[in-house]
């Protein structure tokens, strides 16, 4: 078999040569015979004569060899390319809209495929992701999943061998300074143990990466890793870097080495520009995802056994893992019982003593964006797949209208001794070229379509992460779906093309050959685009009026009048005592602006994503139930919080100035909370807290939809920031007006009051929302440029079917109106036709839409999936665009003249 391959191989490349040599050898023996000839007495001439007629045709002697040598089949295939190409050529009209509505179905696919990839089905570009595991505590009193530092260590202690466990902070917001630069820039950060490379399986492209030796002296590392477009964007990829400088937050660090380009982190949707030793975490000041129980949050933390904030990430293969588990896990529940210890309530420590790790895959990375995503992209996926079957079926018409021009070709080839098969090969060469055209003008349109998705998912401009990049697995999947797409829509045209009655194919003038069953294997294709169209539309309509219903929904604050300022205190160096002063100068100089009515801070800015959790908590008056975690969300905010945001205090008071670090501690409920531990009285004057409930409720807010518009409000409480002295990251601010006159002017009063205070963002809280719905809107424009996509390709189908319908039946027709018959008459008969192939559709449709709309429930907003106006609104549309497509084919078979119609055969 090898030695055939060879020969086979030896044969193609040396196709020319081989060719010669055959010429040159027929050649030879046709001179020879005619030296035989010449000898034995006959005439040159009559000597060639009969040379030739005893060899026979040279091309023949050539097939046979080739054929013997296994290239027939490469000079057929050859052929029917070549053919293919001319029958393109003198059909242009047809090749560019089956060229075009390719294009359009495989580039909406490979692009909705290259998003799909990037976050539901690629793993993390390291050595055998399948053996990550991401460590989590589970338990009934359990909210917090991370570890400290030193419980890192113990775990580092049982571990068998080195690089089985690293440890590594959430993303940190870093202020870049480079060398020679004159401001700073924002970049993402991450702080990680030395073993976090070395255990990914990820490898330098330039200088060295951070190893354990890194994390032995606390605050005494700073050196940094960059990733590869980090070094591009900042430093245009140069070797020079190694060395260089840069401050990160105020301090200076050396830049060590640079990262493989194919790794940017293990977040798919927010890649990482700096890692850094996580002993420097006092040296930037990180202060994100991390809970405290016996700590001291402004010393460093990575001594601290009572800070929380690093997770843990496990590689163990199927033959240690189970052993490894069971080790770490009893290191754990150990440290448990230690910390159980310090719990005075029972029940509260039996609770805690219920701890467990658990061991979850990690090879993809966070699933953040994941969780969020998968439902709607694999709803995308099946839609877009639906556009591209629509387009398939629209060539396989155009395909079978083509083969009535034909028809007499086939005849002749079939009569003359070509087979069946090699008309259907021939004829699927055809499809193949357009398929092949198709997906290359399909990957282009990718790579312009999938950048403007990222971006919409991503929520804004910037460099695309590796991970959405078109990779070969992408193109593999658009060049699959290419030739997938060039089989589906060219197979069934090429059978019927291929079987024909020869006697009356060539027949000179014949047009009844094909008649009735081009047109009755046409109309099912018809209806087919109609019933998927309408499943499309009804899907396009849900998805719009739900995003509709989030963008119109009253969250529970002004959206109209309110502005929010992102700062970070804590990256420009305030201490704890100096942030009362700090924002004190900063209400003050705000609220001087023109067009101010009020400001105030808070630690979470409203409709951010931004949720912090307190939890064992004891509620005054409620009696918990067994297992019962209390678990309340919490905000730290300034006087004046509550009428600025525009909540609605629907008991008691806001907080105000007289909350001062000397007053009792206060707070003010939500409804929820009201609600929930408050059921049957008033919480005014109640109190809860750890241990002994020491923090009064002075006042009930209306609920609001704080974190995100898409989730319900939870309990939750408020807390006045001048009791707790807590770092704020946003300052919400009111207009007497339109609130995006006022950017500017809130942007200067800033930097006036302190101009080394970093600020992240302003935005109105408009924008904020819009933001908050940035994948929602990515699905409802989706599917709304989807179903608007496939009614179009129906109702060109319909338009192309119908008047091909009218050019058979041109005689019919004119004999119809020859005996008497009304243009109206005639006009009224070829719609009605289009409309019963439209409300055929419609009825198979209708299942589609109910079945699928199951699917579909947990996406939508506000909305039933199977809700009648939307699938009335539907069908409305797809009657009148049917209506108005074939309207056109039936005003032309009206006006139809007889005595032409008559001599049309």
């Amino acid at each position: 078999m090898l030695a055939r391959l060879r020969s086979l191989a030896r044969s193609l490349f040396g196709r020319a040569r081989m060719e010669e040599e055959m010429s040159d050898e027929f050649g030879f023996h046709f001179e020879r015979r005619i030296e035989d000839l010449t000898r034995e007495g006959v005439p040159p001439a009559e000597a060639a004569r009969r040379a030739r007629l005893e060899f026979g045709a040279r091309e023949a002697y050539k097939d046979d060899c080739r054929q013997a040598r296994g290239l027939r089949f490469f000079d057929e295939c050859w052929q029917d390319l070549r053919y293919a190409v001319r029958t393109l050529r003198s059909n242009p009209g047809f090749a560019v809209v089956a060229i075009l509505s390719l294009a359009l179905g495989i580039g909406a696919n490979t692009a909705i495929f290259s998003l799909l990839d990037a976050i539901l089905l690629k793993s993390l570009p390291v050595t055998r992701p399948g053996e990550l595991f991401l460590l989590n505590s589970d338990g009934p009193s359990v909210h917090a999943q991370t570890f400290s530092y030193p419980m890192f260590q113990r775990f580092q202690a049982e571990a068998p061998a080195a690089n089985t466990l690293l440890a590594m902070s959430r993303i940190a917001p870093l202020n870049t300074l480079a060398s020679g630069e004159r401001g700073s820039v924002a970049a993402t950060g991450q702080l990680v143990s030395g073993e976090y490379f070395a255990t990914l399986g990820v490898y330098p492209e330039l200088g060295r990466l951070l190893t354990p030796e890194d994390n032995r002296i606390v605050d005494g590392h700073p050196i940094a890793v960059i990733s590869h477009g980090f070094w591009q964007r900042r430093f245009g990829g140069s070797p020079t870097v190694l060395g260089q400088q840069i401050q990160l937050n105020g301090a200076s660090f050396t830049i060590v080495g640079v990262v493989a380009r194919s790794f940017s982190g293990v977040w798919v949707d927010s890649p990482i520009d700096l890692w850094l030793p996580l002993v420097m975490q006092h040296t930037i000041r990180y202060a994100q995802h991390y809970s405290i129980s016996n700590g001291q949050r402004q010393l460093p933390w990575a001594p601290q056994d009572g800070i929380t904030w690093l997770d843990v990430i496990l590689r163990a293969n199927s033959e240690h893992g189970s052993r490894l588990r069971t080790v770490l896990n009893a290191t754990f529940q150990q440290n448990v019982a230690d910390r159980a210890q310090r719990v005075a309530d029972p029940k509260e420590r039996r609770l805690f003593l219920e701890q467990h790790l658990t061991f979850r895959p990690f090879g993809h990375g966070f699933p953040d964006l994941r969780s969020q995503a998968a439902a709607p992209l694999w709803t995308l996926m099946a839609m877009v797949a639906v556009v591209l079957l629509i387009a398939c079926a629209n060539i396989a018409n155009l395909l079978l209208a083509r083969s009535s021009a034909r028809q007499r070709e086939i005849a002749v080839r079939l009569s003359i001794g070509a087979s069946r098969a090699r008309l259907i090969r021939q004829l699927l060469t055809e499809s193949a070229l357009v398929a092949t055209l198709g997906g290359a003008a399909g990957i282009a349109t990718a790579h312009w379509a999938s950048a403007f998705l990222v971006h919409m998912a991503l929520g804004g401009p910037g460099p695309i992460p590796p991970a959405f990049e078109l990779d070969l697995r992408v193109l593999g999947f658009a060049a699959a779906l290419s030739l997938t797409t060039g089989i589906l829509f060219g197979l069934a045209p090429a059978f019927r093309t291929t079987k024909v009655q020869l006697s009356d194919a060539l027949k000179a003038g014949s047009r009844s050959v094909f008649g009735g069953s081009r047109i009755s294997g046409m109309r099912p294709l018809v209806a087919l685009q109609v019933a998927l169209s309408l499943a499309m539309l009804v899907a396009a309509g849900l998805f719009g009026r739900s995003l509709r219903n989030l963008t119109q929904l009253d969250p529970g604050f002004d959206r109209e009048h309110v502005l929010s300022v992102w700062i970070d205190p804590q990256i420009a160096g305030y201490p704890m005592d100096r942030l009362p002063g700090l924002y004190q100068r900063l209400i003050e100089r705000i609220e001087a602006v023109a067009g101010v009515r009020s400001a105030s801070i808070s630690s979470c800015g409203l409709a951010s994503g931004c949720q912090s959790f307190m939890d064992g908590l004891n509620i005054g008056g409620y009696q918990r139930r067994p297992g019962e975690q209390v678990l309340l969300q919490s905000n730290w905010v300034g006087p004046k919080y509550f009428s600025t945001v525009g909540m609605k205090m629907l008991a008691g008071r806001e907080l105000d100035a007289r909350d001062t670090d000397r007053a009792p501690k206060v707070a003010v409920i939500n409804e929820a909370m009201a609600r929930r531990y408050f059921a049957n009285r008033s919480p005014l004057g109640e109190r809860f807290g750890y241990g002994k409930p020491s923090i009064e409720i002075v006042g009930v807010v209306r609920d609001a939809r704080v974190t995100n518009v898409r989730d319900a409000a939870v309990p939750m409480a408020y807390y006045s920031m001048q009791q707790w002295k807590n770092y704020s990251d946003n300052i919400d601010v009111r207009a007497v007006g339109d609130s995006r006159w006022i950017v500017g002017e809130v942007r200067k009063a800033v930097r006036e009051a302190d101009p080394n205070l970093p600020v992240n963002r302003v935005a109105t809280m408009n924008e904020q929302i819009s933001r908050n719905l940035n994948l929602e809107r990515l699905v409802a424009y989706l599917t709304s440029a989807f179903g608007i996509l496939s009614l179009a390709l129906a109702s060109v189908g319909l338009y192309g079917v119908m008047s091909y319908a009218v050019a058979r039946r041109t005689a019919e027709l004119g004999i119809r109106m020859a005996l008497g018959a009304h243009p109206s008459q005639v006009l009224w008969m070829v719609l009605r036709e289009s409309l019963l192939l439209v409300g055929l559709g419609a009825v198979f449709g209708l299942p589609l839409v109910f079945a699928g709309s199951r699917f579909l429930k947990g996406m939508l907003f506000g909305l039933a999936p199977n809700d009648s106006a939307t699938v009335v609104s539907a069908i409305l549309a797809l009657v009148v665009v049917a209506a108005i497509a074939s309207y056109l084919p039936a005003l032309r078979a009206s006006r139809i003249e007889p005595t032409v119609a008559l001599r049309y055969e």
